[in-house]
């Protein structure tokens, strides 16, 4: 629903201080995810290290997506987003408080606890501004602010990997949980000053958790195409997990090379990350829905295949940082158009009083998949003494999928057309 009543430059105020907060967030976030994601490698030296965070938290919100996303439809967006900040602020400091009574291997233990607790703090928070972006700026603007939150996020991921193992050597992890306290408490103070229209056919009625499920499903039921974004965010993150948990894995003990090694390709995902979202800001229409869909996951296959291969033929460290950081770069630009597709085309047709409910089914089914492969590519890795085959395969079978679903989506991105133009008219 377009806010009639706001200005153009009132949307740009609102969007530069919502770009601020998350991309602080983001920074800082990143900064304490490698610092203790290195700690965990050295002390543990398993490939879980780095991939606590798909193993844990996607669990987590599995379990909760179904409240998460009805309290967001059910309650004040505002109030939810500023005590996800705080209760965060909050466990960030019991979890410097519990680290020291604990090594080696048990160091996973209050990291575990930390992760979940945190992801049901951020799938709150995060819900609730995603349903929120339509109330915050002009909704000629919606798809600009979603594709520039991403790309600020990258942005500071690109520093992250080089500021966070920095800073782990020099200030240890609590001194890393310190800074996120202190940045998470700046982002929550700009947030705050934002202003959350009010949308006027909100959702006053409040049903029962199972009505409301139910209700998401006759929806997602009507738009197909929702449903093949599921399955193809559940596959295509399935086989991310083989990047996120193996690179790092392959590089430094399969390969024997340092951890600046890690840092180039990391800084590989984050610069394409930046570059797919800035492409995406840029598109005045969004169109051609099924063909960026198809497109981008073949690349993304394409990118896994050529770390196999690469990690397969060389272990010269110049040879992998610098071809390793490109096929990282193609990959995520590949993924962040392929995400963010998705994102804008659900924020500017879905209802209003059940945006909160299908974003949350979309995102947390999709991701619900990368502990089971995060747990399959770890043992894999752990089994197979040359980590490459898992990734040339994985690549392989992700383009395979993509090929077979082309078909599918066009036909259904049809029927989707269709009801958006009968229906979002009338919103």
């Amino acid at each position: 629903m377009e806010n009639k009543k706001m200005t153009q430059s009132e949307s740009n105020l609102q969007m530069i201080k919502s770009l601020t907060s998350n991309g602080l967030g983001a920074f800082s976030y990143g900064i304490f995810q490698y610092g203790i994601s290195f700690m965990l490698l050295h002390a543990t030296h398993s490939p879980l290290s780095f991939g606590m965070n798909i193993a844990v938290g996607p669990l987590i919100s599995l379990l909760t997506f179904i409240p998460i996303g009805n309290f967001v439809d059910t309650h004040n967006h505002k109030r939810i987003i500023f005590w996800g900040y705080l209760l965060r602020v909050i466990g960030f400091a019991l979890l410097a408080l519990a680290l020291p009574f604990f090594s080696g291997t048990a160091l996973l233990i209050p990291v575990a606890i930390f992760i979940a607790v945190d992801s049901i703090l951020v799938n709150l928070r995060n819900t609730a501004y995603s349903a929120s972006i339509r109330q915050l700026v002009k909704l000629s603007d919606v798809a600009k602010l979603t594709s520039l939150t991403t790309a600020v996020a990258s942005a500071s991921r690109i520093l992250s990997p080089v500021l966070g193992i920095t800073l782990y050597a020099l200030i240890s992890v609590e001194g890393l949980i310190g800074l996120e306290i202190l940045a998470t408490i700046i982002a929550m103070a700009i947030m705050m000053t934002l202003h959350f229209n009010r949308v006027e056919n909100e959702q006053k009625e409040r049903l029962s958790q199972k009505e409301q499920f139910k209700q998401t499903i006759d929806y997602v039921k009507k738009r197909p195409f929702i449903r093949d974004s599921i399955i193809a965010e559940i596959v295509v993150n399935f086989f991310y997990t083989a990047v996120v948990t193996g690179s790092p894995f392959i590089i430094v003990n399969q390969l024997g090379l340092p951890n600046s090694v890690v840092i180039w390709t990391e800084t590989g995902y984050s610069i394409g990350y930046l570059l797919g979202s800035l492409i995406t800001s840029q598109l005045k229409e969004q169109r051609h829905f099924a063909t960026k869909i198809i497109t981008t996951l073949i690349l993304v296959g394409v990118s896994l295949s050529g770390l196999g291969v690469l990690f397969f033929l060389t272990n010269n460290q110049m040879i992998v940082s610098v071809i390793g950081m490109l096929l990282s770069l193609m990959m995520e630009l590949s993924f962040a158009i392929f995400d963010l597709a998705i994102e804008i085309r659900l924020q500017s047709t879905v209802e209003h009083h059940i945006l909160g409910r299908v974003s949350s089914t979309l995102y947390t089914v999709g991701f619900a998949i990368m502990p089971f492969g995060t747990l399959v590519y770890t043992w894999l890795f752990d089994i197979f003494s040359d980590g490459s085959y898992i990734m040339i395969i994985s690549g392989v079978l992700l383009i395979i999928y993509a090929l077979f679903s082309v078909s599918t989506f066009i036909k259904n991105i049809k029927k989707d057309d269709l009801y958006v133009q009968n229906h979002l008219v009338n919103e």
